[in-house]
């Protein structure tokens, strides 16, 4: 379940009545504060993502970064928010490249889920697909096996 609130205390507030393993994701933290706090014993912790100015940037830029930081709630925050799973980086990277890259299948999953185009090339040539064989992510080459190119 994904709600958003305009108060960080609210928000706070609501995944502590959830209880253990919510997560609030800050969408707008700047650098150096939290993106992700867990529910984790009672009590809110750092998640071990940290800001990057996010909002500041485009859309693609931000969702590409939350899939570099590994954690799958700042993913799917982001792709709620409205970011396209499709975005491409500077390079022509997908954000699925991304995800095959670091080996989140469950990344992937949430891109997938959100339309994003397995079959799509980098600037390369590489689908995601081979991304995830050449780096011996067999979880994801599984995943994505049908959309290696020729």
């Amino acid at each position: 379940m994904i709600t958003g609130y305009d108060r960080p205390d609210a928000a706070k507030a609501v995944a502590l009545e959830y209880g253990e393993g919510a997560v609030v994701v800050d969408t707008l933290a700047q650098a150096y504060y939290p993106v992700a706090e867990e529910v984790i014993g009672g009590e809110l912790l750092h998640a071990g993502v940290g800001g990057w100015n996010a909002g500041k940037q485009n859309p693609a830029k931000d969702l590409i970064e939350a899939i570099r930081k590994g954690q799958p709630a700042v993913v799917h925050a982001f792709l709620a928010k409205g970011s396209d799973p499709n975005s491409r980086d500077a390079n022509g990277g997908t954000a699925l490249h991304w995800a095959a890259s670091r080996g989140s299948a469950e990344i992937a999953r949430l891109l997938l889920d959100a339309g994003a185009d397995p079959s799509a090339t980098d600037g390369e040539g590489m689908t995601p697909h081979e991304i995830a064989a050449k780096k011996g992510k067999a979880k994801l080459v599984e995943m994505l096996g049908g959309t290696a190119s020729g």
